[in-house]
C-alpha cells in the first residue's frame, strides 16, 4: 500500500465495508456509508457506496433473517442446463416430465 495513497484509501474503505458485512453489523455499515468520504476515493467506489445506501433496508433484512433465494436460483439454473443440453424440447409435457424426473418430484398421473 506504500505505492499509492489513493489505493490505500480505497482498500481501507473496502476492508471496513467487508468487515461490517461479514460481521452483519448494521450500525458499523451505516456509519461507514454515512460519513463523508476521504479524499482520493475513486468514482467507481462512490457509485458502489451510493448503491449500498440505496439498498440498505434490504441489506438490513439479510442481516436479520436467514432466508435467501439461493436454492431457487440453483433449481432455475439446473432447468436451464437441462433445456440447453436437450437442445430444447418440442413438447412441453416432455420438458416438464424431464424436470420432474431430474428433481425426483412426484407428478399427478393423467388418465389416457
Amino acid at each position: 500500500m506504500s505505492y499509492s495513497e489513493r489505493l490505500k484509501v480505497n482498500y481501507d474503505l473496502y476492508q471496513s465495508i467487508l468487515t461490517a458485512l461479514k460481521e452483519k453489523n448494521l450500525e458499523q455499515l451505516t456509519e461507514i456509508l454515512e460519513k463523508p468520504l476521504a479524499e482520493g476515493v475513486s468514482k467507481e467506489f462512490k457509485r458502489s457506496i451510493k448503491t449500498l445506501k440505496y439498498h440498505l433496508s434490504s441489506i438490513e433484512n439479510s442481516f436479520l433473517f436467514p432466508y435467501n433465494n439461493g436454492r431457487i436460483e440453483g433449481i432455475n439454473n439446473k432447468i436451464k442446463i437441462l433445456n440447453r443440453v436437450a437442445y430444447g424440447y418440442r413438447n412441453f409435457e416432455n420438458y416438464r416430465n424431464r424436470i420432474y424426473l431430474h428433481f425426483n418430484l412426484k407428478r399427478a398421473s393423467h388418465a389416457s
